[in-house]
């Protein structure tokens, strides 16, 4: 009986303070691939490309959603699951050799903005993957869920780039 209080104690504390912390994360990773930026373009600027190279597997969009019309540029998307959940996203913006933006667009009803740039290293090209977005969902987990989001997407971050990187190096010998 005594471990049963306990155990409530603790959940309460936990609940209370997950009321007072952010819900909100911010998830950045970097990479050099040996290669110019547009051999790496190529492969992120065709939606068609992105299963090759990202761990997320392309998935038939839910009921009512239609698949985005186009395969490229702003407005493409693709419907996607994998190890950190599933949902669809959208490039938002497309600066071309500079990088790109997208929104993502959880099933469990969550966004987050993505921003990918490029820079150019005479030859080689430094890439930036930045995710930005909040929990909502469930409140009084959100905030916790919010702290593992650094290790769920981060670790998708590093995997896609380490993809990336291996495709472009590849093609480019």
């Amino acid at each position: 009986m005594k471990t049963i209080k306990i155990l409530l104690v603790v959940a309460v504390i936990l609940a209370i303070a997950g009321i007072f912390l952010p819900q909100n994360y911010k998830v950045s990773r970097e990479l050099v691939i040996r290669a110019p930026v547009m051999a790496i373009q190529k492969h992120v600027a065709d939606m068609d490309n992105w299963t090759r190279w990202t761990v997320w597997e392309e998935a038939i969009p839910p009921a009512g959603k239609r698949p985005a019309q186009m395969e490229s540029g702003i407005g493409s998307g693709l419907y996607f699951s994998g190890n950190d959940g599933s949902g669809w996203f959208v490039i938002k913006d497309d600066s071309g050799v500079d990088g790109f933006e997208y929104v993502v667009f959880s099933s469990s009803g969550d966004k987050s903005t993505a921003n990918v740039t490029f820079t150019d290293l005479g030859g080689d090209t430094k890439i930036s993957w930045v995710v930005a977005g909040s929990v909502s969902k469930p409140p009084v987990l959100a905030p916790y869920l919010a702290m593992g989001k650094e290790f769920l997407v981060g670790s998708s971050l590093n995997q896609n780039m380490k993809n990336l990187k291996k495709l472009v190096e590849q093609e480019d010998r």
